[in-house]
């Protein structure tokens, strides 16, 4: 088990010597990955969570003084 911005996750090697299988959980959402070298799949899994924890802080709010009506 790793750990990277509080996000705990796990990278296995699969069958093949050249496979390598990642996978975390944020949000209750589950995100998996594989890559062909153990330092590539840290790598995979480091960036598939920052893109998950940045999704999180994007709200659309419409900018003050303005209305979604016609």
């Amino acid at each position: 088990m790793m750990k990277y911005r509080d996000i705990e996750y796990t990278v296995v090697q699969g069958i093949g010597r050249d496979l390598w299988k990642w996978s975390a959980s944020v949000a209750d959402v589950v995100i998996t990955g594989q890559a062909h070298s153990k330092s590539a799949a840290v790598v995979e899994a480091e960036k598939a969570i920052d893109r998950a924890l940045a999704l999180k802080k994007v709200r659309l709010v419409p900018p003050k003084g303005e209305t979604n009506m016609p």
